[in-house]
């Protein structure tokens, strides 16, 4: 299995790809490359992602993007964090839970790297990033035809590659902007710089790091050369050394990518943003079973006007015709006599299985009103058209907002549906308005 560690900053992409083969991981590739336009940048990773296909792709966000609130739970369960930690923040942040995705890391226990003897609790890293910068970074990398499983915070690279670094007493190790500290084994902190923090900035947050975890940072580790980072450090009067991890024998170009490629547990791909690979099966059976249904379709007015006006042997060609389309269309199922009722009940059948088309209006009814509802005079594209049982949902572009409200007006006029819904808009890099609208059928599909 082939996993790439994809950190983007400002204008530095860099790339790590480890390889994994009955139980063993290697370094198999570790690069940097400059950019000076998302333009540019786009185009390097069409480039460099021909060589990743199947592979599977962590991304990361640059952690000052992100807000972080530090917990403690009784528990350290994954599950049980996931559902109670939402309650615990809720009252602590500056904004609505329903505008961000949330997940969290599990810090250390102690300095030894692990939970007190009894205390089966843990110190819980919770990291909220606004659902705003995760639709530009998943449409900038779409945009290069990369798609990747795992989204996070490219501090989690940095905690990811901490437990490799050895380190005596309480160390800073730094990479970018991003911070970790740690006491003997354990991780205690992790935090992030912003852009333009500059030497008062780390001095702020390590003053509030070694308040918090009273103790004296005695060394700081730079896992990146970086000249702002040496001398802020030196500002602050901490020894500094450089230093670089080794993962098999091999040193990354750029350890934080690294760590990227070896995080587990964590991803903001959730909810709407979730990785949708495995749709893309169910979106293909649905269309065969559109297809198929035009078949029969054809194939019984064609089997009608036959018996009518053809002579016995023209009927029997067009007999052996059904048969063969119903061989290709259901292969390794036995044919009866009447093939064509057949196909009739088996897509029924299949109706039933993957809940396409039912009783009441069809997908193709649907999507006839939806085509037919736009008003002629305003300019349109859908990019996605999905249905879920008696919704449909539908992603498209516009030339104006407004275009995007007579869009939505005209389509609540149709007695075909009950509601309709635009759950999002924004102006996208090519000044269209991108929107996402979801319609409530009047009868179940």
């Amino acid at each position: 299995m082939k996993i790439v560690g994809l950190k983007i900053e400002k204008g530095l992409l860099a790339v790590a790809v480890i390889d994994r083969r009955l139980g063993k991981s290697e370094l198999a590739e570790s690069y940097s490359v400059s950019f000076a336009t998302d333009t540019e940048l786009v185009e390097v990773l069409k480039e460099k992602a021909r060589s990743w296909a199947g592979a599977k792709i962590v991304s990361s966000i640059p952690g000052h993007h992100f807000a972080q609130r530090t917990v403690e739970f009784p528990f350290a369960d994954r599950k049980r964090v996931e559902k109670a930690l939402p309650f615990e923040i809720e009252d602590s942040v500056p904004f609505e839970l329903d505008d961000v995705v949330l997940d969290h890391l599990v810090l250390a226990g102690d300095k030894t790297g692990k939970a007190p003897a009894g205390a089966p609790g843990a110190r819980i890293l919770a990291l909220l990033l606004p659902k705003t910068v995760l639709r530009q970074h998943l449409d900038l990398l779409a945009s290069a035809g990369v798609d990747p499983q795992v989204i996070v915070p490219s501090l989690a690279g940095l905690g990811a590659v901490a437990p490799m670094i050895a380190t005596e007493g309480a160390a800073l190790l730094i990479a970018g902007q991003d911070l970790c500290l740690k006491s003997g084994n354990a991780t205690m902190a992790l935090r992030s710089l912003l852009n333009d923090g500059g030497a008062g900035g780390f001095r702020h947050v390590l003053q509030a790091l070694e308040t918090t975890q009273k103790e004296r940072v005695a060394k700081a580790l730079l896992l990146l050369p970086d000249s702002a980072v040496e001398a802020a450090v030196a500002s602050a009067g901490i020894p500094l050394e450089v230093v670089v991890p080794e993962f098999g024998g091999r040193k990354p170009a750029d350890a934080v990518s690294l760590g990227l490629a070896l995080a587990d547990g964590m991803n903001f791909r959730q909810g709407e943003f979730a990785y949708r690979a495995a749709d893309a099966g169910v979106r293909k059976k649905r269309k065969v079973l559109i297809a198929a249904a035009a078949v029969v379709v054809v194939l019984a007015i064609t089997n009608v006007a036959v018996k009518v006006t053809l002579v016995r042997n023209a009927y029997g060609r067009v007999d052996n015709a059904i048969k063969e389309a119903f061989r290709a269309t259901f292969p390794g199922v036995r044919m009866t006599a009447d093939p064509v009722r057949q196909m009739e009940n088996e897509l029924q059948e299949a109706r039933k299985k993957l809940g396409v088309l039912g009783s009441g209006a069809s997908v193709l009814d649907a999507m006839k009103t939806i085509t037919e509802g736009v008003p002629r005079e305003i300019r349109v594209s859908f990019t996605e058209f999905n249905y879920e049982g008696e919704r449909v949902k539908l992603q498209g572009e516009a030339i104006s907002f407004e275009s995007v409200d007579k869009i939505k007006a005209e389509l609540q006029k149709s007695p075909l549906f009950s509601d309709v819904v635009v759950q999002d808009t924004r102006m996208g890099v090519d000044n269209k308005v991108k929107f996402r609208m979801e319609i409530k059928l009047k009868e179940k599909m």
